[in-house]
């Protein structure tokens, strides 16, 4: 065989060796190797070779794994948010989403229909992952948040009357979540916080609270009414108490005025003025002698005067 043959058959088997080695290789990354684990998450292995669902888990960023003989299914490990709703005409559902809906409603401890509105956030710990998902699945939101909720809201509200419930939001909101805290961490699931956003009630109780109201309202202002008459009243007779004591003290004032004028007129001002009277009398007297004069009986009753010259 000759050089050029030898070296077609070298290539030749040059060019089958790395096209299988590719071939292979395609093959390979076709069956998807590597799985990445998403921020957030917690990788479950289950692996047949071994025995099922691994302990361990895997961490986020890109992860190897056996082909046809290792699954990783992602649980998340961050928070995550569940969602009741207090719409009446809505069906009872939940999914495996980040905000789950479901409607929620109990009974208050004299038998009214409570629809409540809440929103629950959690997380289960990442070193329980493995142990919730073989135990429990990936839907443990549904299968242990969801009842755990609902039945923990039901107890606490029917301790009240549906009249003390919206005043008593704060207390069962405590309540509810030091119970649910307690029972979701038996399952290693982490409770964050419970919101109970509103409190609605039936129709008929809701049109008895606006009646209620509207009275309240009503009684209110005639209460308010009956206020200004008594206070209008108040005020009239005060003026006329005023008007009364005014008058008295200017009769009083007039009297005690007429009583000092009185003791100041003594004899010796009745002396003074006839006095001055006679002194007038003088000044006015022209020197001659009256002719006459007036005894008790008055101008009726004149008397002659004898003139005596010396």
């Amino acid at each position: 065989m000759n050089n050029a043959a030898q070296n077609l058959v070298e290539k030749t088997k040059s060019l089958f060796k790395w096209g299988g080695i590719i071939f292979i290789l395609f093959v390979f990354l076709s069956l998807n190797p590597f799985v990445t684990i998403d921020a957030g998450n917690q990788g479950v292995v289950f692996d047949k070779l071994r025995g099922g669902v691994q302990t361990e888990t895997l961490g986020e960023g890109l992860h190897f794994r056996i082909p046809f003989f290792q699954k990783i299914t992602q649980i998340p490990t961050r928070t995550q948010k569940l969602v009741f709703s207090n719409d009446r005409s809505g069906k009872y559902a939940i999914g495996f989403n980040d905000s789950q809906q479901s409607r929620l409603s109990a009974a208050s401890s004299d038998l009214q229909d409570v629809y409540v509105e809440a929103v629950v956030t959690f997380h289960i710990e990442r070193t329980s992952v493995a142990r919730i998902y073989q135990e429990v699945g990936r839907d443990y939101s549904a299968k242990k948040v969801v009842p755990q909720v609902i039945d923990s809201v039901k107890t606490f509200t029917a301790k009240y009357k549906v009249a003390e419930i919206l005043t008593k939001r704060e207390e069962i909101k405590r309540d509810v979540f030091e119970d649910l805290k307690t029972n979701l961490a038996k399952d290693d699931i982490i409770l964050e916080d419970i919101n109970l956003v509103n409190f609605d009630f039936n129709q008929q109780f809701k049109a008895a609270i606006e009646q209620k109201q509207i009275e309240e309202q009503k009684a209110e202002k005639e209460q308010y009414i009956l206020q200004q008459i008594e206070i209008s009243s108040q005020q009239a007779v005060k003026k006329a108490e005023a008007t009364k004591q005014s008058k008295i003290l200017e009769g009083e004032g007039i009297a005690a005025y007429n009583k000092s004028i009185q003791q100041e007129i003594t004899s010796n001002v009745l002396e003074y003025k006839r006095l001055e009277n006679a002194k007038k009398a003088i000044e006015k007297w022209n020197g001659s002698y009256p002719q006459t004069y007036f005894g008790e009986g008055g101008a009726n009753s004149p008397i002659p005067l004898i003139n005596l010259q010396k």
